[in-house]
């Protein structure tokens, strides 16, 4: 189908973003103050639809959320909607770690004027508000945070780093080698589905809403950036529907809920 952009500005309450710089930031932070992560889909056994059309029923119709693979597949029709030049990636999660897994993040690079950024709704830790230009020779300060590109040789990965405290943690590193789209519904696949991957066995979800951002790991839910997080525990299936309906404006069914619940109980609350 050809990309709905009204509909699609309507659920970012959006109307005229702009074009340029400008409007790359105005879609990069509206999508992700809008459309929360989750991951209940590979938590209850199921692999996301990367098709365009699926993408769009379940975020902007339907107004749920999703994991990288569909925030960006969204995302990216809707830049091309909008006449960017666009580059696919691929990324191993660090987290704090020296070193990434297997290549399941997707985000993308933008083209504007002679100048690349990097531009990720889908990512679901500390991710930055606005893209961030691909230099590596400053700090770059958004709206949640400061960031840092950083080459690592040892990998050959560009790593991008968030300042926490006094400590730059490593969030995700990527290299240059070119991405197809097999690529990518090969990467969501063993997202969904591999024992080793952590949307299978947990449930993780994240927002960045009108109280601010509010982070949901299994049973601990979280509000705040680190360093400062305020957590508490879900207490019941009813909790959880209320925090996922009130706090990620997740509307799931009673069955779906009961279902997660059923995943969640007794899962570690800490990674």
């Amino acid at each position: 189908m050809d990309f709905d952009l009204t509909a699609y500005l309507a659920r970012l309450e959006l109307p005229t973003p702009g074009s340029g710089r400008e409007g790359l930031f105005r879609l990069h932070r509206a999508h992700m103050t809008h459309v929360p992560f989750e991951n209940t889909e590979p938590l209850l056994g199921r692999v996301p639809s990367l098709a365009p059309d699926d993408l769009f029923d379940k975020m902007v119709t339907r107004r749920r959320g999703g994991y990288c693979f569909e925030h960006n597949g969204l995302y990216a029709g809707a830049l091309r909607a909008l006449g960017y030049e666009i580059t696919p990636l691929l990324g191993r999660v660090r987290n704090g770690a020296p070193e990434g897994g297997a290549r399941t993040h997707q985000a993308h690079l933008v083209d504007i004027d002679g100048e690349t950024w990097l531009t990720d709704v889908g990512f679901g830790g500390h991710s930055p508000l606005v893209p961030l230009a691909l230099r590596f020779d400053v700090e770059h300060d958004a709206p949640n945070g400061r960031y840092r590109f950083r080459a690592d040789a040892a990998s050959g990965e560009t790593v991008i780093e968030r300042l926490a405290g006094a400590d730059w943690v490593s969030l995700w590193g990527f290299d240059d080698y070119p991405v197809r789209p097999v690529d990518i519904e090969a990467a969501n696949v063993v997202t969904a589905c591999w024992d080793k991957a952590p949307f299978p066995a947990n449930l993780m979800a994240s927002f960045h809403g009108p109280g601010g951002r509010v982070t949901l790991f299994n049973r601990a839910f979280s509000r705040g950036l680190p360093p400062d997080l305020d957590t508490r525990m879900i207490a019941d299936a009813d909790d959880l529907a209320s925090v996922l309906r009130e706090e990620f404006t997740l509307d799931l069914t009673a069955d779906e809920v009961a279902a997660i619940w059923r995943k969640v109980e007794g899962a570690p609350v800490s990674r």
